[in-house]
């Protein structure tokens, strides 16, 4: 028999594959429905994948091994189309679901995966593991091969499944895809929404920039650039490196062309939203538009893993065959985000779920 812990993107396709190649699967799940995560993802929508899936777009601390633990998008497509999800892509590159229903994505799955004959036992907490035989709170399950696929901490708290590998190398969890703490206090601008190029600097090197939405907050900042740009930021700060993102908040403007712009209205209405005056007026024009162009904010943490989309980290890739099984104990295999493996934000992170369930498949 095998089990498969863990109903979430890759436990649930894996389970789909598995069954229709004839083998029987039981698939655990702690939770009262399958896919909770995979529900809510993409605002609801459902980012399946991505149509530019490059290894850049994924993290690791071994990234040179990230390549072969990946398959092309086309390969995706064609399995969610045989199970009757066609994708359609919207703005860089993103793939949905054609309905844009994530609940209809989970839905689907776990029709397929019953259709199959896998049998899904929800509600079903693991308390330990041994070997290859799994103790729960509804009895325990003896496997010929077990697979792990319980994912991370990201967005649901705790999950403490993972501490019965530790004689596996564990590379720590740090939230990623998460807000941003700022030393500098904002609430008075809270609820403030703009877009602006923003550059992350460490140790006053430039890490990396990004374009997109920017929110202040009552604890410092979040919007869609500021997820893109925390990754890898909570290990930078576990590592004490000192960071700042430089906001620039007129990146199609030039420094001449932005004071043109603001002797128009030195006072700055209508310039920039009312709240954030204070931040960035000075009685110095030149000052004004040294903040508008590079006002510098310094990151002092990240939100809890709770409100992360996803955690990096996890268990090396230098121990995992390309068939996903454990190099350290034979008939035990890892999926998905339990592994050190994070992608960017835009359907990487799902990607990166289906190839590991694709990859297992395909090497039984």
């Amino acid at each position: 028999m095998i089990i498969i812990i863990g109903a979430g993107a890759s436990g649930l396709l894996a389970s789909i594959l598995l069954a229709k190649k004839g083998y029987k699967v039981t698939l655990l799940e702690k939770d009262k429905k399958v896919a909770r995560k995979l529900r809510t993802t993409g605002n609801g929508r459902c980012n399946i994948t991505n149509l530019n899936i490059s290894t850049k777009n994924f993290h690791s601390n071994t990234p040179e091994l990230i390549e072969k633990f990946i398959v092309s998008f086309k390969e995706i497509e064609k399995i969610f189309l045989n199970l009757g999800i066609p994708f359609i892509s919207l703005e860089d590159g993103r793939c949905f679901p054609m309905s844009l229903e994530a609940n209809a994505v989970a839905d689907i799955l776990e029709i397929e995966a019953k259709k199959a004959g896998v049998k899904i036992v929800t509600e079903c907490e693991v308390n330990k593991i041994k070997d290859l035989e799994v103790f729960t709170n509804k009895g325990n399950f003896k496997a010929e091969k077990l697979i792990v696929a319980t994912g991370s901490s990201a967005g649901f708290g705790s999950d403490k499944i993972i501490d019965n590998f530790k004689f596996h190398t564990i590379y720590p969890f740090y939230p990623s895809l998460v807000q941003l703490k700022t030393r500098e206090n904002f609430k008075k601008c809270a609820g403030v929404k703009i877009k602006a190029k923003l550059t992350l600097f460490s140790n006053g090197m430039k890490i990396n920039s990004t374009y997109g939405d920017l929110l202040f907050t009552n604890y410092g900042i979040s919007g869609l650039a500021v997820l893109d740009i925390s990754v890898g930021i909570a290990k930078r700060l576990a590592e004490y490196e000192f960071l700042e993102i430089a906001i620039d908040f007129f990146p199609e403007y030039s420094k001449e062309k932005l004071k043109k712009l603001v002797l128009l209205r030195e006072d700055l209405r209508g310039v920039v939203p009312s709240k954030l005056i204070p931040f960035v007026k000075s009685n110095k024009l030149n000052t004004t538009i040294y903040n508008l162009k590079n006002f510098k904010v310094e990151i002092v943490g990240t939100k809890e893993e709770k409100f992360a989309e996803v955690m990096s980290g996890g268990i090396s890739l230098e121990e995992i065959n390309d068939n996903m099984e454990s190099k350290k104990m034979k008939n035990l295999y890892f999926l998905g985000e339990i592994l050190d493996v994070d992608g960017d934000r835009g359907g990487y992170n799902l990607h990166f779920a289906w190839s590991t369930a694709i990859k297992l498949v395909k090497n039984f």
